[in-house]
């Protein structure tokens, strides 16, 4: 997941929610957010409506898999130095053979992707 300042815990927590389950993934297991957000508080109130733990994505790591993300936002390069943010979570977070079931979905300053894997980060 990646958010702008606009975006609230509740909105976001509901999205995710409604993306994962209108594209038939059968759990979420983790919300995985890019390290360089560490010390917002947003995905640590979202992680609790979920109920599901908090994965930071570490610089490295998605540095890894920005090369199978999809999306490339021209915004999220320039202010972040990744071009695929969420996507790059998404998959960061789902572990080794990781693949995108959702690509990234926008809603109200949130984005969202979804991946699976073998879990293993």
């Amino acid at each position: 997941m990646g958010w702008s300042k606009s975006a609230s815990a509740p909105e976001a927590a509901a999205f995710v929610r409604q993306v994962v389950q209108e594209n038939g993934a059968t759990v979420l297991t983790c919300l995985a957010v890019p390290g360089f957000r560490h010390g917002d508080e947003l995905p640590e109130k979202v992680a609790s409506l979920l109920g599901v733990p908090l994965f930071w994505v570490s610089d490295n790591a998605l540095r890894a898999v920005q090369n199978i993300c999809p999306t490339v936002s021209e915004r999220a390069l320039q202010e972040t130095g990744f071009a695929s943010v969420a996507e790059g979570c998404a998959l960061a977070g789902a572990g080794r053979g990781a693949w995108l079931r959702v690509p990234r979905q926008v809603h109200a300053g949130i984005t969202c992707a979804v991946a699976e894997g073998e879990g293993t980060r």
